[in-house]
């Protein structure tokens, strides 16, 4: 039989040396072996070259490590690409192909997975070209959500572009992708090249579809609040802001809830991301949905814990030890927004506020005392009208030279704010301008 070489091949050993090749080290190895199994699996009979579309699948499983994963990603592409992968594997595939798409493992201070997600892509682009649109029409509801939302909201470039080439040339050959046009024309090669602008302009346009917008809240909330790079976290913050008002009543019901109850979360990412996120989704929800300076149209319940985060922040004492800084310039921000929507606040309250306010205003780090300056004139204003009858004043103890510094900064910054009450700052914080400990200098 002519098949009689390639079966041998098959049972002598050399293809399973070139699928352990999949999960070598080295990129160049992985590429090289998946092309290999491509053109091997070409000339073996349907059993055996099924088989081998097995062997590749259980590389995406989650005990593997992520060169496992791309090198499966690859190898299935290839199958796919050469018509070795029967419309009948595809109910096996896509579920793992999804995952893949969303691979991203935290390794310290960064994550790998980037090279399992653009492999992923090129899986889908793949399909677009092997599968009749009514083989691939059942598979639609799961791939089209898992593209965009990295169209949208993937880390790297290269990603969100390979994303947006799959879900084209899907659009292209198979016709069955909701607002598929609409989508390619929006996001299209260069505007998913700013992050920001992916985050900011492309992700809003496709949530305003049905079809996707669950999917692309759902992986804010989930994934990248607790990211683990803190401008991305700020990113996503005002992306989920924008996002949120397309859907109040899952808004209101669960997103705040849920960022709620993170904000205490023995995870520092986890923590800093929903309180930042909490702030940005109430000021732009409130303001699209209510109208400005409407938090009363909040829920008492979610007003009533929304009030309680930065008092439970401070209980906690999670404003020391590491991260403690970031948690102290979230809290700034989310006294920002509540004053800003006038949220109902109790005089008692209002005067711990300040008090949380006043310490941050005085700490070294720029970044604090800019998120605290913001901070105070926004409580002031709401919850201070006019200013106190009792002005503080500071303790006769001698304090740390940093310490003075820092209140200096942080009373000039203020000083800067357009505040009618200024003649009760003037004395509260030029103070310690006389007590200077190098007066020489």
């Amino acid at each position: 039989s002519t098949l009689f070489p390639y079966t041998t091949l098959f049972r002598s050993g050399l293809l399973e040396q070139l699928l352990s090749g999949l999960k070598d080290s080295d990129t160049v190895v992985r590429w090289s072996a998946a092309k290999g199994v491509g053109r091997v699996t070409s000339r073996l009979p349907l059993e055996l070259a099924d088989d081998v579309v097995g062997s590749a699948l259980e590389l995406l499983e989650d005990e593997e490590e992520p060169n496992a994963w791309h090198g499966g990603c690859l190898a299935l592409a290839e199958l796919a690409r050469r018509g070795l992968l029967l419309p009948s594997r595809l109910p096996e595939v896509v579920p793992p192909l999804c995952a893949a798409l969303a691979y991203d493992i935290e390794r310290g201070a960064a994550s790998v997975g980037t090279h399992v997600r653009d492999a992923a892509c090129y899986v889908c682009w793949a399909f677009a070209r092997a599968f009749e649109p009514a083989v691939m029409a059942p598979h639609v509801g799961l791939l089209a959500p898992s593209l965009l939302v990295q169209v949208a909201f993937d880390r790297e470039v290269n990603c969100r572009r390979a994303a947006a080439a799959a879900f084209q040339e899907n659009v292209g050959r198979q016709g069955a992708f909701p607002h598929g046009i609409a989508i390619v024309c929006k996001a299209d090669y260069f505007a998913v090249g700013s992050r920001s602008n992916a985050y900011l302009s492309v992700g809003p346009y496709l949530a305003s579809f049905d079809e996707y917008r669950r999917p692309l809240l759902l992986h804010v909330l989930e994934v990248k609040s607790r990211h683990w790079e803190a401008k991305l976290r700020l990113l996503a913050a005002q992306a989920a802001a924008r996002l949120a008002p397309l859907d109040p009543e899952w808004t209101v019901g669960h997103l705040l809830p849920t960022l709620v109850s993170r904000t205490t979360s023995s995870d520092l990412k986890e923590r800093h991301g929903s309180v930042h996120m909490l702030a940005e989704v109430l000021l732009n929800f409130v303001t699209v949905v209510h109208g400005a300076a409407n938090g009363t149209a909040l829920p008492l319940e979610l007003r009533k814990s929304v009030a309680r985060v930065v008092p439970n922040l401070e209980s906690m004492r999670l404003y020391r030890g590491r991260g403690g800084e970031v948690m102290r310039a979230a809290a700034c921000r989310l006294l920002e927004v509540c004053a800003l929507l006038r949220m109902p606040c109790a005089t008692k309250a209002a005067l711990e506020k300040l008090r949380t306010v006043d310490e941050c205003l005085k700490h070294p780090t720029e970044a604090i005392s800019l998120a605290a300056v913001a901070a105070l004139e926004q409580v002031t204003a709401a919850y201070f009208p006019t200013p106190p009858l009792e002005q503080s004043t500071p303790d006769d103890a001698p304090e740390d030279p940093r310490s003075v510094a820092a209140r200096r900064f942080g009373g000039a910054m203020r000083m800067g704010c357009d505040w009618g009450a200024v003649g009760v700052l003037v004395p509260r914080y030029t103070l310690p301008l006389g007590a200077d400990p190098n007066p020489g200098l």
